[in-house]
């Protein structure tokens, strides 16, 4: 597969690889930029790439290339975190003609905000408006989100919404009824470029406080919810119901994660 680095100053992806891409996450080929092609790529891309740290806990490195990641999700049928997954499908949008944009956001946990570059997301610009993307943020929204501050937007059957602090910084929040809601991150509007993520994405592989070497976890979007595999549980959300089933040891998980993720749970040689 011959493409592109992240470290190129314009990267950009052969035919090829387009089609490829877009083959994995069972998208057709448009040329003309819309609304309705973003959306459908992004829930298709939910739908077919799971979100996964297994590559930390198997010790292999990640590393911010696009090479390597493209080689991971579409050749070995892997997924991956926010850096891998926002980073190659805001290449794929660019390669397909998306005026789109990677950008750095703080996630909200415990009553604070991460570090800059603790997580990476996408704008997409598009008609005089913009939407914000994220294909990498695991239990996520499924079509993008538009940039209209304080609009309640519905996600299936969970509700979002962009607020503006005072600092001018964005944040978005999610809820489950319209009315309560919980922040997720905060981000502005600055573009960013892959390598500006480099140094986060090493923290969040190798240091204890980082919840992704905490455990594993893999989970993708589902036509009717969603589907979880962690180190203790397999967890099914299907039409707002929640099932969950204890995992009884490491054995069960690798039977587990081959069976419905496809995906065998070993050390890249």
């Amino acid at each position: 597969m011959s493409l592109c680095s992240a470290h190129s100053s314009k990267p950009t992806l052969p035919e090829t690889v387009i089609q490829r891409y877009l083959q994995r996450i069972k998208s057709p080929y448009e040329r003309l930029p819309s609304l309705r092609y973003l959306r459908l790529l992004h829930r298709n891309h939910m739908m077919h790439v799971p979100f996964e740290n297994l590559d930390i806990h198997l010790g292999n490195e990640i590393i911010l290339d696009a090479k390597r990641v493209l080689q991971k999700v579409i050749i070995k049928k892997r997924g991956g975190f926010c850096y891998e997954l926002n980073g190659i499908f805001c290449l794929l949008l660019k390669a397909i003609g998306f005026d789109a944009q990677l950008i750095s956001a703080r996630v909200y946990s415990e009553g604070n905000y991460g570090r800059e570059m603790d997580h990476a997301a996408i704008l997409v610009h598009l008609d005089h408006k913009s939407y914000l993307c994220d294909v990498g943020f695991g239990d996520s929204f499924l079509s993008p989100k538009v940039m209209h501050v304080g609009e309640v937007q519905m996600d299936y059957n969970l509700y979002y919404r962009i607020d503006k602090n005072a600092e001018g910084d964005y944040i978005l929040s999610r809820s489950e009824d319209s009315i309560t809601f919980t922040e997720l991150y905060l981000f502005t509007k600055k573009e960013r470029q892959w390598i500006e993520f480099i140094d986060m994405c090493h923290f969040h592989q190798h240091n204890p406080s980082s919840h992704f070497t905490q455990k594993k976890v893999i989970t993708i979007a589902k036509p009717d919810g969603r589907l979880t595999l962690s180190d203790e549980k397999m967890t099914r959300v299907q039409l707002g119901q929640k099932i969950e089933t204890p995992i009884l040891n490491h054995d069960e998980f690798q039977v587990l994660l081959h069976q419905h993720f496809g995906i065998l749970y070993r050390k890249s040689r």
